[in-house]
């Protein structure tokens, strides 16, 4: 009894252990912060480790070896109480490797992938109650790392920040697949998420991609000029052509009798590591075409057009 009691208990311990690895993994951080805000406690707890990541590491490699440790000495006592001869005894763990591989590794892991926030919520006392014994050893681990991060030079943010837009993505499919967004709105937040975060300075072209004119040109000089360029906008610079000043949108000029100085449009200006959509949000609200992208000194690098950062987010 004591053997079969030390096998089931070492299985069932790296059954939980695995399983619970994959379903934090697994489950989104956003469900967790809603439920936690709504007052339940067992969410509370998760996503207090889901912030300390670390944690639950250290806990689930300590559990995994001390279940692989009760699981070997079960399997020690249980073949020398069956066999005699030391060959046999030596064959009874290789045989039970597949068991034990299936039941306390695959089987949870399958599981926990399947349903992880269902799972998480029965196991999660039980990972407290580890994470609180085992907190002694796990600050050795929490120490070794802040150790090779400083020694390594390494930082955490940015994977972090991966692995959070990697859970808004996913909550996105499962929006999707729950009928709650549109194909359109999943997309357009995908490349909001993709494009939208980037630095400006990654879209833009040089100054000299659009025709350029003087303060002082003429509607018909415009005209010419976007004509030979095949362009629909036309920038006014100023005597040296290195710093933008405004823009002519063509269709205007064509459609309208206003002389062509009451038709130059204002221009947007954005420093090189503003991210796209803080660029785009103040070109709408200026209601200008064109952002002219310059640096900490103030220099031209290039521009952008509305146009351009718009068609990341819809393509």
């Amino acid at each position: 009894m004591l053997i079969l009691l030390l096998l089931a208990v070492g299985l069932s311990l790296s059954a939980f252990f695995s399983g619970t690895e994959t379903g934090f993994y697994r489950v989104t951080r956003v469900r967790l912060v809603m439920d936690a805000k709504s007052g339940k406690w067992i969410a509370w707890m998760l996503l207090w480790l889901a912030n300390h990541s670390t944690v639950v590491v250290a806990t689930v490699l300590i559990g995994n070896n001390i279940a692989n440790y009760i699981v070997s000495f079960g399997l020690l006592l249980a073949s020398q109480k069956l066999f005699e001869s030391i060959q046999l005894q030596a064959l009874m763990p290789l045989l039970m490797t597949p068991f034990l591989f299936i039941y306390g590794e695959l089987l949870p892991k399958y599981l926990y992938y399947q349903v992880p926030y269902r799972l998480l919520n029965r196991s999660a006392p039980l990972l407290v109650l580890f994470s609180i014994l085992f907190f002694p050893v796990s600050l050795i681990v929490i120490l070794l790392e802040k150790f090779w991060q400083r020694t390594l030079g390494t930082n955490s943010i940015k994977a972090g920040s991966t692995l959070e837009r990697q859970e808004l993505q996913r909550v996105l499919v499962e929006g999707q697949e729950a009928g709650v967004l549109l194909p359109i709105q999943r997309e357009i937040a995908q490349n909001m998420f993709t494009y939208g975060v980037r630095p400006v300075r990654q879209f833009a072209v040089p100054l000299r991609a659009i025709p350029l004119v003087g303060i002082s040109a003429d509607r018909d000089e415009i005209i010419s000029l976007a004509r030979r360029r095949s362009q629909t906008i036309v920038g006014v610079a100023d005597e040296s052509q290195t710093r933008l000043l405004g823009c002519y949108i063509v269709a205007d000029l064509l459609i309208s009798p206003q002389p062509a100085s009451s038709l130059m449009l204002p221009i947007c200006r954005a420093v090189a590591n503003e991210s796209s959509i803080q660029v785009l949000t103040r070109l709408q609200g200026v209601s200008a075409p064109i952002a002219s992208i310059e640096d900490a000194q103030g220099r031209t690098i290039g521009i952008v057009e509305k146009e351009r950062l718009m068609s990341l987010l819809l393509a």
